[in-house]
């Protein structure tokens, strides 16, 4: 019996001590699925993770191979000199500013591409508090004045060829490419970014163009007629059209523009021929009335790279014909007329006016690349325009600060271009501006000489610049440029 006891008591012993290797030995086992377990979540994890950046850079390369972006980058500084009609100067040197551009294009099909061009352009430390006198936030300048950090749609367009052929036709609907014509390209060491002539029109537009391709009839390259319609303002307000109108004093404001142009059997010759009728252009004061029509006529020539010879030369004269209709508007619709409170007409004081107002001015210049590829040959240019008394155009979007195009005088500008790579370069340059007339790129009130605008002034006791009389302007600049 006790044999029995004996041998049961060290089957029990056994029993326990098995039980206790197979509990350690399934310790074990459990530890090292549960190590195996936490290593593939690990590596689930790491493919996950590089499935998710497969993912990004496949969704990135179709938006990419969908949209072609690219970037303009501007800072300059300037220094401005000016002297108004009394002989008082003024100054205001180390101005600086910022513009950014962020263009997108999307050949969407092989009859229909998409453009646009995003646009921010401020002064340094500018939040855009008091630019009432630039009006950068009216729209056909929003983005090309400086302003706050707002970014602005400046080009949102859509081309599209709907008739082929021997005279394929092309649509060109939405905000077009109507700003930095030429030939802004060759002080801005770029290509040709618009298609008008700068000296008449340099703004923004909503419009639809239809441009007739007629190289195959011709023969000749470049040829093409385009027919242009657009709106400078429309008598309406965000979410009410019906009822509730600005008054009877504001039409739509309609351009109507018709634009020849051709290369004339030389590499990079082209010649425009253009009218560009506006009508119902409206006042721009309190109330904004209606104040006439305009007619800009435009021929322009240009000439890149003569032979080879590293020289171009540009040529632009147009003609502007006003036709006041009567009508005026008052900076203090409140107040009656007076001396400080005059009637503001399309180039009249006089109420009731309507006889028409011819302007006329020129603009040429040239350029050469110098033959020093250790510096990335350099460009030098030179630049002229005039314009007369009742000269008028479309170029308050102008992203110069002066806006010499408008000028109604001389002006002149010196510039050297200093290329730092391909997509970089450095202009130092001067601008002189002599006004031989009051008012230039503003629509309202009949330009004075500078001495009637300082006896003007001398009556009413105020500066000339107070008056807006500028006799002469300078502007000596510096200006870095990344265009990629």
């Amino acid at each position: 019996m006790k044999k029995v006891m004996k041998l049961s008591l060290a089957a029990s012993i056994l029993a326990l001590a098995m039980n206790a290797n197979a509990s350690d030995d399934i310790n074990s086992k459990i530890d090292s699925l549960q190590k195996q377990i936490n290593e593939l979540k690990n590596s689930q994890l790491d493919v996950n993770d590089e499935l998710e950046e497969r993912i990004d850079e496949v969704e990135t390369l179709t938006m990419t191979d969908k949209i072609q972006f690219g970037l303009d980058f501007r800072t300059q500084m300037n220094n401005f000199d000016a002297k108004d009609a009394t002989g008082k100067s003024s100054k205001d040197n180390n101005l600086w500013t910022n513009r950014l551009r962020l263009n997108l294009s999307s050949q969407m099909t092989d009859d229909m591409k998409f453009k646009a061009r995003l646009s921010m352009y401020k002064n340094w430390a500018g939040d855009g508090v008091g630019n009432i006198n630039t009006m950068s936030n009216v729209d056909m300048i929003q983005g090309r004045r400086p302003n706050d950090s707002t970014l602005f749609v400046e080009r949102a367009y859509v081309d599209w060829t709907a008739i082929k052929g021997d005279i394929p036709v092309t649509f060109t609907i939405g905000r077009g490419p109507t700003s930095d014509g030429p030939s802004h390209q060759y002080k801005d060491n770029g290509v040709r970014k618009a298609t008008y002539s700068a000296l008449s029109f340099d703004a923004i537009a909503d419009s639809i163009v239809a441009t007739l391709n007629l190289q195959k009839v011709s023969g000749v390259n470049g040829m093409s007629l385009r027919l242009a319609y657009g709106k400078g303002s429309q008598d309406s307000q965000p979410g009410s059209y019906v009822g509730n109108h600005l008054g009877d004093a504001m039409e739509d404001m309609n351009y109507y523009g018709t634009f020849f142009e051709t290369g004339l059997g030389m590499e990079g010759s082209l010649l425009q021929l253009s009218t560009l009728l506006t009508k119902d252009v409206v006042a721009m004061t309190p109330g904004n009335a209606s104040i006439g029509d305009l007619q800009l006529s435009t021929a322009m020539l240009e000439f890149t790279n003569i032979k080879s010879t590293g020289i171009d030369f540009f040529a632009h004269y147009a003609v502007s014909k006003v036709k006041p209709n009567g009508a005026y508007g008052l900076m203090d619709p409140k107040s009656p007329i007076s001396m400080t409170n005059p009637p503001m007409g399309f180039l009249t004081n006089t109420p009731g006016d309507t006889s028409t107002k011819s302007g006329n001015a020129f603009w040429v210049g040239t350029r050469y690349t110098m033959p020093f590829e250790s510096m990335n040959n350099p460009r030098i240019g030179i630049e002229y325009n005039k314009g007369s008394k009742n000269w008028f155009n479309f170029t308050q979007a102008s992203n110069s600060l002066t806006n010499k195009l408008a000028a109604r005088g001389d002006a002149i500008e010196v510039y050297y271009i200093q290329p730092i790579n391909r997509f970089a370069h450095i202009r130092i340059g001067a601008e002189m501006i002599d006004y031989d007339y009051t008012m230039s790129g503003f629509q309202v009130g009949a330009p004075m000489s500078m001495s009637q605008a300082n006896q003007a002034a001398t009556m009413m006791g105020v500066t000339g610049f107070q008056m807006g009389a500028i006799d002469k302007l300078s502007n000596y600049y510096l200006v870095f440029n990344v265009t990629y």
